[in-house]
């Protein structure tokens, strides 16, 4: 092995955009590992041997299953060194593959197992952690952070669909960064093979391919955990963006009940006293003493699209998004689990009467975890929450 080690002390000409176009070629998810970006350093090992490629994807080193591999970021390049056998080496970027999963420590940060491959360069900051993983196994260790497994069946498939769509709508959104989607809320949870379940793979199995499309394009698939009776439609949650005719806000009760009822953010009071409030709404001109807070216009479905405020300053309309947003960012704290409440005013305390939890928008989740147990198929559930989509494999 000392031989292969040689190698190592060339300087690899390849950086991270060798990295983006060899992954593009294979079909892979680029997933960036925000959780280990910035690390110094990180060590990799994995149950079956594993193999060092520099950024062109010409062979480097293998190692034989057990060996820890070190990587480090130095100077602006990788500094790579394995404990078995003894070596060193020097490079602008790695990627390194197994047949089983790979497992990566980043210093300070913990430790997490993955598919596919592992592709490394140096950023301004420390390391830059890239994981190239087939959608189906990207998905596989999404669907554990999203998702509860006790789900009924068809709610799990339904979810599949709708987190390989997003997936693939989204895919690219941080190119600039070197990767498609990185692993926070920001894209989709993803925690790689480690948090795998049996249940939602077997969900992700069965669905395999399938995504949900509007006109022949793949959909926004956004999905959020308790509509609380009523979605929203997506520039009510996010003002400014165009209306998309597949998600717009629906009813979702069975005669008064929500279809979500048991979903633990189903309803839910807050109490704030008005100058805490008022001070969370500041920034829109609002001054305590506060005299009336209520739904302004609302959507066909019934959720607000704004707030009307009286207060010692007059009266103030305020967006249903940018009030939760005050709400949740300013003094108040984690006030509004949801943009839509009512609001009772009490001499010392605004007290609001809400429901749902999360934007409101495309599937409830545990909306559609009670129409699975009632029955209804992953294609109904879907066709529910998102109007007038079609279900298809994924165009290769």
């Amino acid at each position: 092995m000392r031989h292969l080690w040689c190698l190592l002390s060339f300087v690899l000409a390849c950086a991270g955009p060798c990295l983006a176009e060899a992954a593009a070629a294979d079909g892979a998810v680029r997933v960036g590992l925000t959780w280990a970006a910035r690390a110094a350093a990180c060590e990799i090992t994995s149950e079956a041997p594993f193999a060092l490629h520099d950024g062109r994807g010409r062979p480097v080193a293998e190692f034989p299953a057990g060996a820890v591999l070190r990587i480090a970021a130095e100077g602006g390049r990788l500094e790579a060194a394995c404990r078995r056998p003894e070596g060193r080496g020097r490079a602008e970027a790695y990627v390194l593959s197994s047949t089983a999963p790979l497992r990566i420590s980043a210093e300070g940060r913990g430790e997490r197992t993955y598919r596919g491959r592992l592709a490394f360069s140096a950023a301004a900051e420390g390391l830059r952690v890239v994981n190239e993983v087939p959608l189906e196994d990207y998905l596989r260790g999404v669907l554990p952070a999203e998702v509860p497994p006790t789900f009924a069946p068809e709610a799990l498939r339904a979810q599949a669909i709708v987190a390989r769509t997003y997936a693939v709508a989204t895919a690219g959104r941080h190119r600039a960064e070197g990767y498609d989607l990185c692993d926070t809320w920001h894209c989709q949870v993803y925690r790689g093979a480690g948090a795998e379940d049996p249940r939602l793979s077997a969900a992700a199995d069965e669905t395999a391919g399938l995504i949900a499309t509007f006109e022949g394009e793949p959909i926004q698939a956004v999905y959020h955990s308790a509509c609380g009776g009523r979605t929203a439609a997506n520039e009510t949650a996010w003002p400014g963006g165009s209306p998309l005719p597949y998600l717009r806000g629906v009813s979702d009760c069975e005669g008064e009940s929500p279809w979500c009822a048991e979903a633990p953010g189903a309803a839910w009071t807050r109490r704030l006293s008005h100058e805490r409030l008022a001070q969370a709404l500041a920034r829109f001109g609002v001054v305590a003493p506060i005299t009336a807070l209520m739904p302004g216009d609302s959507e066909e479905a019934g959720r607000p699209r704004e707030y009307l405020v009286q207060c010692a300053a007059g009266e103030r309309l305020i967006a249903a998004a940018d009030m939760r947003a005050a709400l949740n960012g300013g003094p108040a704290g984690d006030a509004a689990p949801s943009a839509d409440f009512e609001v009772t005013l009490e001499e010392d305390a605004v007290v609001l009467h809400g429901r749902g939890a999360g934007h409101g928008v495309g599937l409830c989740q545990w909306g559609a975890n009670a129409r699975a147990r009632a029955g209804w198929t992953a294609e109904q559930i879907i066709a529910h929450y998102y109007s007038g989509v079609t279900i298809e494999p994924l165009a290769r």
